[in-house]
């Protein structure tokens, strides 16, 4: 096969994957990554729209003991995933309904807590 006949077969195949590459990359965002310090008893709240076809994956550390929740606020608050003194997690949510939900870090401990976490939204 001669060279200029390979480019034009190669920009082919190209051009026709391209499009299949933003799809995915339109399916899931970018990661957010946050670093807070949080003094006795203050919360981090991180809150975001997610519809029901949606999925967001989280995951944090700390070097101190945190309270950790999924929640939404509808009439009352409804805890999704709860999880008390801990120092780090990972896992995914996938909500019933489309709705505002919100990833809390409390400061369970007796001393300052640094937090690292980050998300991201998928489809």
């Amino acid at each position: 096969m001669t060279t200029p006949i390979r480019f034009v077969l190669v920009g082919a195949a190209v051009l026709l994957v391209a499009p299949v590459w933003a799809q995915d990359a339109a399916k899931t965002s970018p990661a957010r990554v946050v670093t807070k310090t949080l003094v006795v008893s203050e919360a981090q709240k991180e809150c975001l729209s997610l519809n029901n076809r949606q999925r967001l994956h989280y995951k944090f550390r700390a070097d101190g003991p945190l309270n950790f929740k999924v929640s939404h606020q509808e009439e009352k608050e409804i805890i999704d995933f709860k999880r008390d003194g801990t120092e780090s997690a990972s896992g995914s949510f996938m909500p019933r309904k489309s709705a505002d939900y919100c990833l809390v870090w409390t400061n369970a401990g007796k001393r300052p807590a640094t937090l690292r976490y980050e998300y991201r939204r998928a489809s």
